[in-house]
Formats: structure tokens, sequence, C-alpha cells
């Protein structure tokens, strides 16, 4: 994996104090024009480049002939030039000594043209060498709102307003980035937006790294597309930990892309957009499912402290509103306990017999309008120690009077250390009530109550990650040469040696010989066909259970190969396999797979043959540590199974997290040869687990398997 671009190196490029615009016309509406236009309230030098206008002002700016004649090196440069320009003037940027480029241009290889990709690649490499840095190709360019720098061709970002700080925006779509930038244009606090383009030689990693570096970033608003490897999301991950700072993330182009039929059940339950969100999970980012909810979850969390409760408070003036934030609250698992009683005796004080002091408060439209009532349900609100955040409707946009009562509620909100949510409700979505909101450094605005009971979720979970323990280490195991399928037996050997519970089972070719094996064992005991060409044994009835003498042993053995003969007749038989019929159980799957993005991926779910019908599944990279798999285990519906639902004895939990720790640093441990490996099922009890069936399936060669590159290359070219 290659390392993220350190953001002290990026500096100039991104956070310049001086800029230069190659490739400025005369044109108002040319990309280099606008680009100059943007630059307004810049306070460094910004010099034009188009030896056409040299000596000239161009857009109230000198502009030279060449890069070789500007009065010094610039810090940042926005090349403004047809492809076939751009890459001179790299070389010209890099020989001046200048930080970096941006570079508009594009027509390579998002157009699907062998030669374009080619060009691009050659671009890169030829930067790389330069030890300078691109952002693009094929990209909009960058905002430094701290320094009022607008890189960007759009239009009059210098009519933007808002404070800087807060936010930082990163996206690969140069588009989405700014139609979030313009938040500022209705007083939202931005700090950085950067759009990655092309990610010719910087990808959204590099840069959201380097606004993690940016003191006035308090959050990360991420937008992403696709990555040459996604792996960079888990260090991305490492350093927003360690800057204390969230990361709220969009993954566009969610639909399984390229995905293709697997042997296993893991191969159909692990698709790609499960990958994707496991490792956003694994990275301590917060996902986000719409565009809308980006800005604003990224915002919330940019103003919110580190919450002193877990439950939601909501004081409302119209019992409508109430209900549904309650309902809200409820479908995303949040708390709305009751108020402590000295709160509620203030509250039964203040508000009418109509209304109700309760949880949710409603305060009626009388209270409402009575400044010092409503201050004093509010603050007795704020101050009960159960509460993380108040939840406040705006049921009615007044802009005479909206405003005056987001000037009450901001300082409150700062006196008790809560941030409160304002549920905006009217369909008057813009103006000075929404603005008053957008401003107020404790004030977080919402125009979806589900959006704002989404974000609580995540603030709260934010804050409850906690530092974990390693993974358990696996030697890399002996791996039989070239493409293979391992079958039960050769499979569940290495498990074995890897330290995994497997129960015993010998091989049998005949049915004497499985009678001979099962009195070894001990009865009852459990037939499996053994054969390299039968995945699923019990789809041809390969699998037959409970045998209690050696009489049933010879009459499943039969019906084994007549089963076999009926429905797989060219299928390769070496006989079958016999073990101890294990104590029922709860029956788990794991899984793993190499995903062309995150590598191993690592599959727990409910297991079994019906595995795929029930899809209860929790996905994360490989390796996982035990605090982590009892994790994946607690977030499965069926958890209720492993904690002794309806009287049944509770299974093990400490074993069996212990054993998919162990199962999952084996599959790391396999490296790039592993295409899927499947323990289904691992029998859960009272004391422990064994695994009493398994799979698994080599690529030829070291590299990524041939399927899922070509998975990797559809989902790439889809996202293009």
């Amino acid at each position: 994996m290659e390392k993220l671009r350190s953001p002290e190196s990026l500096k100039r490029l991104l956070a310049p104090r001086s800029v230069a615009v190659i490739g400025v016309s005369a044109e108002p509406t040319g990309f280099g024009a606008r680009t100059v236009q943007n630059m307004a309230n810049f306070d460094g030098p910004v010099w034009c480049v188009n030896p056409k206008y040299a000596g000239q002002e161009l857009h109230g700016r000198p502009c030279y002939a060449s890069v070789d004649e500007l009065p010094s090196a610039p810090d940042s440069s926005v090349i403004a030039l047809p492809r076939t320009g751009v890459l001179p003037a790299v070389e010209a940027l890099a020989r001046k000594g200048a930080g970096g480029a941006v570079i508009y241009a594009s027509g390579y290889g998002e157009t699907d043209l062998p030669e374009r990709a080619v060009e691009e690649e050659e671009l890169r490499a030829r930067a790389r060498e330069l030890g300078f840095p691109l952002l693009g190709v094929n990209c909009l360019g960058f905002v430094d709102h701290t320094q009022r720098c607008g890189a960007t061709f759009m239009p009059e970002y210098a009519k933007m307003t808002a404070p800087a700080g807060g936010v930082g925006v990163v996206s690969q779509s140069g588009a989405m980035g700014y139609a979030l930038m313009q938040a500022a244009e209705r007083g939202f606090a931005m700090a950085h937006m950067l759009t990655a383009g092309n990610s010719t030689d910087l990808d959204v990693c590099d840069l959201a790294a380097f606004q993690l570096a940016m003191p006035e970033v308090r959050s990360i608003a991420l937008a992403v597309e696709g990555l040459r490897d996604a792996r960079r999301l888990l260090a991305l991950g490492e350093m927003a930990r360690a800057a204390s700072k969230p990361i709220v993330v969009l993954k566009l182009g969610r639909g399984e892309i390229g995905a293709q039929a697997a042997m296993s059940h893991t191969g159909s339950l692990a698709g790609s957009t499960a990958a994707w969100s496991a490792g956003f999970k694994r990275a301590g980012m917060l996902e986000v499912e719409d565009f809308d909810a980006l800005l604003e979850t990224a915002g919330f969390l940019a103003k919110a402290p580190p919450p002193k409760a877990r439950g939601v408070g909501i004081v409302t003036p119209s019992g409508g509103a109430g209900i549904m934030a309650a309902d809200h609250a409820e479908f995303a698992g949040l708390e709305l306990p009751q108020p402590r009683p000295h709160t509620a005796e203030t509250l039964r004080a203040s508000i009418p017999e109509f209304g109700s002091p309760r949880n949710p408060c409603d305060l009626t439209a009388q209270v409402a309008t009575n400044p010092k009532l409503f201050e004093d349900c509010m603050a007795a609100m704020l101050e009960d120690d159960q509460y993380a955040t108040v939840i406040f409707p705006v049921v009615y946009h007044n802009p005479a009077t909206t405003p005056s009562r987001m000037k009450t509620l901001d300082p409150m909100a700062e006196r008790s250390g809560k941030p409160i949510c304002i549920m905006w409700i009217p369909e008057s979505l813009e103006g000075a009530g929404p603005e008053s909101v957008d401003t107020a450094p404790h004030l977080s605005l919402f125009r979806s109550t589900r959006r704002m009971m989404n974000a609580i979720r995540l603030w709260l979970e934010y804050h409850d990650q906690k530092a974990e323990a390693d993974a358990p280490r696996v030697a890399a195991p002996a791996l039989p040469n070239g493409e293979a399928t391992l079958m039960e037996a050769e499979a569940k050997a290495l498990f074995r040696e890897a330290g995994l519970p497997v129960g015993e089972e010998r091989r049998a070719a005949d049915a004497e010989a499985a009678v001979r094996a099962a009195d070894a064992i001990g009865y009852p005991v459990v037939l499996k066909l053994d054969s390299p060409d039968v995945a699923h044994k019990t789809e041809v009835g390969g699998v037959q259970l409970n045998l209690a003498d050696a009489a049933a042993v010879r009459d499943a053995f039969a019906r084994i190969m007549e089963g076999v003969k009926r429905h797989a007749p060219n299928a390769r038989v070496e006989g079958v396999l016999v073990q101890r019929m294990e104590r029922r159980g709860v029956e788990l799957i794991l899984g793993a797979r190499r995903d062309p993005q995150f590598g191993t991926m690592l599959l727990v779910g409910l297991g079994g043959v019906q595995a795929e019908l029930w899809k209860d599944v929790a996905l994360d990279v490989a390796p996982v540590s035990p605090a982590r798999a009892e994790a994946m285990l607690r977030g499965l519906k069926s958890w209720p199974l492993f904690d002794g639902f309806r009287g049944a004895a509770k299974v093990d939990v400490t074993k069996v997290a212990d054993a998919i720790a162990r199962f999952s640093a084996f599959a790391a441990a396999c490296g790039d040869r592993l295409e899927e490996v499947e323990i289904n099922p691992l029998l859960c009890r009272d004391d422990g687990c064994v695994a009493v069936d398994g799979l698994m399936k080599l690529s030829a060669a070291q590299g990524q398997p041939k399927a899922q590159r070509r998975e990797a290359e559809l989902e790439g070219a889809a996202e293009r």
C-alpha cells in the first residue's frame, strides 16, 4: 500500500501564499479568468501567464509571457490549458520551483481510450519523478476558505462570506464538492474544499489527510467514488483518530457492479457495497447513505462537543412535531428518558395543563411565545444530566422572530456544553431564520428529522469508539502450489494447524473403511461426501447424520453414493469423511475472501444451509481482534440465539470470538493466494465451538485473482 502523502509536502499547493494561473485569456467566462476572479479576496500575489498578454493586466492581475518570467516561484499553480499543453507546463513549473499544480484539463483516462490512459499514467510518473504534486486531472480545483483562495473555475466564489473554519470537504466529483461548498453562501462555516477528479497523483485520502492537519478543520465531509487501493482509508482513519477529528463519508456508486456467483455462501453474501461499509467502519469513519446527510452531519460534528450523556431531549411548541421526533429517535435506536423529578417540577410550573411536561416536552404555542417561560423550560432540559442534546423543532418560519429565538438558544447551548439540534420543518427553506442557525456556533440545522436522528446516533457512536487490542498472529500456512480448491478435509487440516477448533475425522474410500473409522471415533457419527467437485454436499444428499451403528453407516454410505451418481454423475468421488456427531448448537458461518479494494474481508453470520436465505451477516477487514469479533456477533439480528434465547444455554462467546479472530488472522496470512475460505457451520455451544465443515479456493499465483481483477476493472469503469 502506498503511504499517504505528508500534509507538510502539500502545504504550498493547497494552502498557498502565492498563485499562478497558466493559460488565462481575456474572456471573463474562461476557466483561467474565473480562477483569477475567485482570488479577489486572497491577500497574496496572483500572477497570470499568457504570452499574448505579456506586460499587461488581465482581470486586475499582472500577466507574464511564460512561467520562467514569473517574479518568483508560485506556491500553487492552476493549469487552465488544453490537455496537450499540460505536461510542458508541469515541467516548466517544476523547474521554476513551484509547489504543485491544479489541472483542469479532461480527456485522459476517463475517456476509456487506452492511449489516453497511458498519457495520464505518463503524466503521473513524470510528476512523481519531479516530486511535483498534482491535483486532478479533470478536476474543479480547490478552495482554501481560511485565506479566501478560490483556485477553482466555478463562478463567484469571492461572494461567499461565511466565517472560515468548521468543515473540510473532499470529493472526487468536482461539481458535488462545490455544491457542498456553496453552503458558505448561507453562513455555514467552511474551512477548505478539495476535488480530486481523476486522482492522477493525489487521491481523496491524501487530500483528507491534509485537511486533518489544518487547525481550522474540525470535521471532514468525504465523498468517495473509488480508489486504487482502499486500504489507504484505514491509514487515513488512524490519522483522524490521532487528530480526534471525525470523518463523515458517502460512497457513490453503491451498486454491485461486476458481481459474480461464487461457489461458497461467503461469495454471495460479501458484496462490494458491504465491503466498503465495513472498510469505513473499520477506519472509524461515519457513513451516511445520501448526499443531503453529508454536510448536515459533518457540520453537526464540527460544532458538537463530546456528549455528556446518552439520552435525547425534545422541547417542542407542537405536539405533532414532538411525536414525529420521538418516532424517528426510536427508529434510530436513541434513548428518550423522562425528565428527572427536579426537571419535571420546573416544566410543570411553566407548561399549561394542555401541554406535556414529559419527553417530548410539549410547550404548546402559548409557552413558546413567552420568552421567560420558554427559556426556563429549555434551561431545565439542558441541565438534566440524562440528555446529551436537546432538539427544538421549528414549525413556523417568521423572519422577524425566528432569528431572535436562535440568538436566545445559542448561548444556552454554550453554557450547558450541549448542542441544540434545530429540526427545521417549514417549507420556507432559506432566509434569515435558517441562516441564523447556520451561523450560530452551538446550533445545528437539520431539514430532515431522519437525518437529524441518524447524525445524533453517529455522534454518540463516534465518541464510543475505543482503542482495541491487536488481532492474533498466525503464521502463513503452507498452501499447495497453483490454482486449487481445497475441500473439507484439506481445508480443515489447515484450520487445525492454525489453532482453530476442528473435530476429529477420518477418510474412508468404501463402506467397510467407513465402519472401521466410525468404530474408532465412537458412535453416533456423520458421513459426508468426499469430492473435489461438489461444494454443497447437502444438495446431492451427501450428508448423513446421527448414524448409531455399523449397519447405519453402511446404509448411509450407499445412499451418498447413489445420490452423487444421480445428481452429479461426472463428479470425482474419493469416498466419505467420517466424523463424530456433534452435540447441537448455534450454527455460525465464518467466511473470508479477497476484496479487490480492501484485501481480505471477514464475514460472520448465521450459518448452516440457510445462510443465504437469512443474510444475517457482519463484515470487517481482516484480521480482527477478539473484541471486534465479539462486536460483530452482537451486531447480528440472531444475537439472542447466542445469549440464551428462551432459556437455552448461553454460548461461550469468549471462545467463539477467539475462534473468529484466529480465523480472520489465518485468512489474512494466506495473502494474495486466497480467493475464498469458509467454515460453515462453526457449531457454537456453552462449552466452546467446533468447525464441522470447511472450504478454500486459492488462486494460481501471487497477485489479485483474475476474476476479482476483472470485478475491480468493471467497478472502476462504471465509476468513471
